[in-house]
C-alpha cells in the first residue's frame, strides 16, 4: 500500500474521494441518458459519455497511457463478439435468399389453429426471434399474422399482443443471432454460449409456465371461426417467391448442433455462414454472387406484401455496423470510466461496505438495470452501463461473470417490453396496431424471468463461483468480500 501511495504521489495524482466519483458518475450517465432521450442516438451518447470520461482522467491528472489502456483492454475482449455479429449478418442475408427464414415462417403460420391461438402467438414469436435474433422482426411478421387471426375470432387484443411481445423478447435475450445477446456477453467478457446456457435455468422455466398460462386463457376462444386472411397472403407469398422446403431448414438446424456441441463461437458461426452462403446457392434459384452481395448488404425484399418484406429486408454485414460501433464506443466509456477510478469508488466504499453477499450484489444489479431502463427506456444502455460497473465487483466476490452476463439479459433486455416509453413498447404499439400499451399486463414471460434470477440469487441455485464450480458444495465464507 505505501508503496502505491507514493507511486500515485509521484505522478502527481489527485486522490478522489466518494463525491467526486459520485460527481462524474452522475455527469457521464446524466449525458448519455439526455443525449439518447433527445433522440441522438446511443452511439453518439456513448461517445460523449466516454470523452466526459477522458476528461475527468486528466483532470485526475492521470497519465495518457494509464487511460487509453483500459480502453484497449475493454476493446480487445470484444474483438470475438464483432466477429460473430458479422458472421450473424452473413446468416441472416443468406438465411433469408436461400429460404430457410421464409420457411420457418412458412411452416410456423400452418400451426395456428383457433384453439391454440394464444399459446402458439407466444411459441411461434419466440421461435421466429430465436432463429432470427430480432424482435422487432417477430413481432412485425408473425405477431401481426397472429393477432390478424386472433381478432377474427374474437381474443382480445391486449391478451395476444401480450403473447406476441412476449414471445418476441425470448429470442431477443437467448439468440446467438441476437446483437442484445451479444453485447451482454461481450460487455462482461463472457463466452456467447456460456452466457446462453446460464440464462437457460431463468428462461426456460419461464416461458413453460408462461405457455400454460397462454393457453388457459386461451382456451376459451378455441370454438371461434379464424379469420385467417393475412395467414394466407403470407403464405402465398412466401410459397410464390420461395421454394419452402424441409431442406431449407438445415442451416437453422446446423447452428442448434453447433450450440449444443458447443464448438468454439467463432469457428462454429463462420463454417455455419460460409456453409449457408452455398447451401443457398444450391437450394434456391440464385447465383453465388447475389447471396455474396446479400450477405454484405442486406436481403432487399420486393414482394408487395409489407406483412412478408417487413421481416425480409434485412441481415448482411453492413447491418451490424451500428452495434459494432456501439460496442467499440461502450469499450470507450467503460475503459475511460475504469481509469477515473470512479465505479471502484463507489463500489468498494458504498455498496460493497453494505452488500457484501452474491445475493445482495445480485439484487443490485438488477435493480441498478431497471433504473437505467426506466429513465432511457434503451435496452442496450442498461447492458452496456452494467458490464462495467459491477463486472470487477462479481470477480472479487468469487462471482462467475455470466450470473452478470445473465442479470442484463434477464433485466435490462427482457425488462424493455414491460417500460411503456421503451423504444421497444412503442415500436410494438405502433406495428401492432394496439392504440396503447395495454398489453404489458400479459407479459406473463417478461415478468417471471426476473423472479428466477432472484430465486436463483437468494438460494444459491443456479449460481457459479468463478472457476465455474456451482455455489452449492463451497463454505459461504468464500463467496463473500474480505473488508
Amino acid at each position: 500500500m505505501n508503496s502505491d501511495a507514493a507511486k500515485k504521489e509521484r505522478k502527481g495524482e489527485r486522490n478522489l474521494s466518494v463525491v467526486g466519483a459520485a460527481l462524474i458518475l452522475l455527469v457521464v450517465f446524466a449525458t448519455i441518458i439526455l443525449t439518447i432521450r433527445a433522440g441522438v442516438g446511443t452511439n453518439m451518447a456513448l461517445l460523449l459519455g466516454a470523452f466526459e470520461a477522458m476528461i475527468a482522467c486528466l483532470l485526475l491528472r492521470k497519465p495518457w497511457q494509464d487511460v487509453q489502456n483500459p480502453i484497449i483492454e475493454f476493446m480487445s475482449g470484444t474483438l470475438v463478439v464483432i466477429i460473430i455479429l458479422i458472421d450473424v449478418g452473413v446468416m441472416v442475408g443468406a438465411w433469408i435468399i436461400g429460404g430457410t427464414v421464409p420457411s420457418l415462417m412458412y411452416y410456423g403460420l400452418k400451426l395456428i389453429t383457433p384453439a391454440l391461438v394464444v399459446p402458439m402467438a407466444f411459441l411461434l414469436c419466440a421461435v421466429m426471434s430465436i432463429f432470427t435474433g430480432t424482435s422487432f422482426g417477430s413481432i412485425a411478421t408473425m405477431g401481426i399474422a397472429v393477432t390478424g387471426v386472433a381478432i377474427g375470432i374474437g381474443v382480445p387484443m391486449p391478451l395476444v399482443a401480450g403473447a406476441v411481445v412476449a414471445g418476441a423478447h425470448v429470442g431477443d435475450k437467448m439468440s446467438p443471432m441476437s446483437d442484445s445477446t451479444n453485447l451482454c456477453s461481450g460487455v462482461t467478457g463472457v463466452d456467447l454460449y456460456e452466457h446462453i446456457g446460464a440464462m437457460m435455468h431463468t428462461t426456460v422455466p419461464a416461458a413453460i409456465i408462461s405457455l400454460v398460462v397462454y393457453f388457459i386463457m386461451g382456451m376459451k376462444y378455441a370454438s371461434g371461426e379464424a379469420a385467417d386472411e393475412n395467414v394466407q397472403l403470407m403464405l402465398h407469398t412466401l410459397a410464390q417467391n420461395f421454394d419452402i422446403s424441409i431442406f431449407a431448414l438445415l442451416p437453422a438446424v446446423l447452428m442448434i448442433v453447433i450450440a449444443v456441441l458447443k464448438i468454439p463461437a467463432v469457428l462454429g458461426l463462420t463454417s455455419c455462414a460460409i456453409f449457408s452462403i452455398f447451401y443457398a446457392v444450391l437450394l434456391q434459384d440464385v447465383s453465388l454472387m447475389d447471396v455474396m452481395q446479400t450477405a454484405l448488404n442486406g436481403y432487399i425484399s420486393d414482394t408487395g406484401v409489407d406483412l412478408v418484406d417487413g421481416i425480409l429486408n434485412r441481415g448482411g454485414i453492413n447491418s451490424m455496423m451500428g452495434t459494432v460501433g456501439m460496442i467499440i464506443l461502450a469499450c470507450m466509456m467503460g475503459g475511460a470510466l475504469q481509469a477515473t477510478g470512479a465505479l471502484s469508488v463507489i463500489m468498494d466504499k458504498v455498496l460493497l461496505r453494505k452488500m457484501n453477499t452474491p445475493k445482495s450484489l445480485v439484487i443490485i444489479s438488477m435493480i441498478y438495470n431497471y433504473l437505467i431502463l426506466a429513465v432511457s427506456g434503451n435496452q442496450m444502455l442498461g447492458a452496456v452501463m452494467s458490464g462495467p460497473t459491477f463486472s470487477e465487483s462479481y470477480d472479487k466476490m468469487d462471482i462467475h461473470r455470466k450470473v452478470l452476463s445473465r442479470c442484463m439479459g434477464d433485466t435490462a433486455i427482457n425488462g424493455s417490453a414491460l417500460i411503456p416509453w421503451s423504444v421497444a413498447t412503442v415500436y410494438a404499439v405502433g406495428v401492432l396496431g394496439t392504440g396503447d400499451a395495454s398489453f404489458i399486463p400479459y407479459e406473463f414471460f417478461c415478468y417471471i424471468v426476473p423472479i428466477f434470477t432472484l430465486v436463483s440469487a437468494c438460494t444459491g441455485w443456479a449460481m457459479w463461483h468463478s472457476d465455474g464450480t456451482r455455489f452449492h458444495g463451497r463454505k459461504k465464507s468464500s463467496s463473500k468480500v474480505s473488508a
